[in-house]
């Protein structure tokens, strides 16, 4: 029989459901990049972000109301990319929406999605049409028009993925770049993928309850012990993290401060991370005795949920098996300053070059790709400073910056930079002297909009876009995402692109030579710029990036 409604435990079999098909489709939906050079991760940043939602949408037995909370909350920190961010807010405003609910009518889920849309947009200072903003407005529309009193959670779901099918089909016509690159809007495919997903759930097709133990079960695999035998010496104590519902009978949740809180963790430990959303608190903290932070919370109200993982076995695991982003850890600061200065970058050496400019914190996205909400949120705390300076260095990363910064409670203040080669150009304008952070703000601002800046990298399919042929194995120039050139040679690229963004001009031209430049790749380059660019001073930097052979800065 079909329902006309769903509870909570239901709803977290929903998100397993979409998490399962957004992860079989992951690969397919990168590979909708505009551009035909491999750096598309919709699909993985869009995995990220629903996956911390499952996970803890699993970890609640309330109602739908509740649980799509939980979610709401597991996504908006693990939210990746645009992509990620879109969906973390749509699902925050779906939560908003059900919140105090036990189950779910086919009437709460149509406000619940209208919900969804209207915080997706206002999330956005500048909502572009052709997105994935669309296909989930236009999905939500359809789904509302087509439904009426009789109608079951599967079939409104069959309706919003037959306008979400739609919606993304028509994509191409409301964006001109994605008719030009002859694809569809890779964050409504990721959107597509996950209610085809909950259709599946609802059809008996697939049990999100397995799904969700196994994948965690891949995610999270098991520590291996043998790394602490009975001759170890603890020495990294313990990474403990944990979710504290505060209670009204521990606590005043109206004068609860977590400023305050945050302060009593860190004087029992290192790397702290804390943050309040409604009536929660998460807590991350590196700590010798963790019984010593667990009774401290407790004090304010009780667990919903506690990790505590020997970081003894973490380090050497980290040694062995160089963990990824989800394992990512900074080292405090050791001493507290005014200012500090939070970037991305890419590569050993690229990195280097920003810590020699003065960044406290860098997230090597080489190693840990597009950085998250939560991951940015790490950062800045490690960055140990009154006001943090966060320079993405992403287009597609400033909303999970933006995110992050709105979550802590010290004054942290975005600089939109779209490139590595404009987190360069930032970190190279530094300058704390004044003690005036609008200042400061604006003298990087300032060297980054008279700059300019570019990128060559390997083309992995034909294409024509802006009315420049591509052929797979070319190499393009691309800068502010757009497509200015291509050759069958690098360097004669990474040469044409200097030469579109203005070289002739400039006083100095930089270049960060990527993983896959070789010596003779370098020299030639080196060559052919100060040949062409006589009168402009020419610094090479070893960046070691993997995607981009050159990343070219103009100054």
């Amino acid at each position: 029989m079909l329902q006309s409604a769903i509870g909570g435990a239901e709803f977290s079999a929903l998100l397993a459901g979409g998490l399962a098909s957004l992860k079989a489709s992951a690969d397919e939906i990168n590979e909708l990049n505009v551009f035909p050079i491999p750096d598309g991760d919709t699909g993985d940043n869009m995995v990220s972000t629903l996956s911390g939602g499952a996970k803890l949408a699993k970890s609640c037995s309330g109602g739908v109301g509740e649980v799509a909370e939980h979610a709401a909350r597991g996504m908006v920190l693990g939210a990746r990319g645009n992509s990620g961010v879109i969906l973390s807010q749509m699902f925050a405003g779906i939560a908003a929406s059900l919140s105090g609910k036990t189950s779910a009518s086919v009437h709460d889920f149509i406000a619940a999605f209208d919900a969804g849309v209207k915080q997706a947009y206002a999330s956005l200072s500048d909502p572009v049409e052709g997105t994935m903003l669309t296909v989930m407005r236009l999905a939500a529309d359809y789904a509302r028009e087509n439904s009426n009193e009789n109608t079951s959670v599967e079939e409104y779901f069959k309706l919003y993925e037959e306008g979400a099918s739609r919606a993304l089909e028509n994509t191409p016509n409301l964006l001109p770049v994605l008719k030009e690159a002859g694809t569809v809007d890779s964050g409504g495919a990721g959107l597509l993928c996950i209610v085809r997903g909950f259709l599946s759930v609802l059809r008996g097709e697939f049990s999100g309850e397995a799904h969700t133990e196994s994948a965690a079960a891949d995610a999270h695999p098991a520590p291996d012990i043998s790394l602490f035998t009975e001759d170890s010496e603890l020495t990294y104590g313990y990474c403990t993290e944990f979710l504290l519902r505060l209670t009204r009978k521990k606590t005043n949740l109206d004068e609860f401060s977590i400023d305050d809180f945050r302060q009593k963790v860190s004087s029992l430990g290192n790397s702290v991370v804390a943050f309040r959303q409604g009536s929660i608190v998460k807590v991350h903290v590196h700590i010798m005795e963790p019984w010593q932070v667990l009774q401290l919370a407790q004090r304010y109200g009780e667990f919903l949920t506690v990790k505590i993982e020997n970081m003894n076995i973490q380090h050497s695991e980290v040694q062995l098996k160089n963990a990824g982003a989800s394992q990512a850890e900074f080292k405090k600061r050791p001493a507290h300053k005014t200012y500090g200065i939070v970037t991305a970058a890419a590569g050993e050496g690229m990195c280097a070059a920003f810590r020699e400019l003065g960044a406290d914190i860098i997230i090597d996205c080489d190693k840990y790709g597009s950085p998250s909400v939560e991951l940015f949120a790490k950062a800045i705390e490690a960055a140990n400073a009154d006001c943090v300076f966060v320079l993405p260095d992403d287009k597609n990363a400033v909303g999970a910056a933006e995110e992050a910064a709105r979550l802590c409670s010290l004054e942290v203040r975005v600089l939109p930079t779209h490139s590595f080669g404009e987190g360069y150009v930032a970190l190279s304008a530094l300058d704390c002297e004044s003690g005036n952070a609008d200042e400061i703000f604006s003298n990087m601002n300032d060297e980054v909009c008279h700059s300019a800046c570019g990128s060559v990298a390997r083309a992995i399919r034909d294409a024509n876009i802006s009315g420049v042929d591509v052929s797979e194995n070319d190499y393009i120039g691309i800068s502010n995402k757009k497509l200015l050139c291509a050759s069958h040679d690098k360097t004669e690229a990474a040469l044409s692109l200097a030469e579109v963004l203005g070289a002739a001009e400039r006083d100095f031209i930089i270049v960060f030579c990527g993983a896959e430049a070789t010596a003779e790749d370098r020299s030639s380059l080196r060559k052919k710029i100060q040949d062409k660019f006589p009168s402009a001073e020419y610094y090479e930097i070893d960046g070691g990036q993997k995607t981009y052979d050159f990343i070219i800065v103009l100054q």
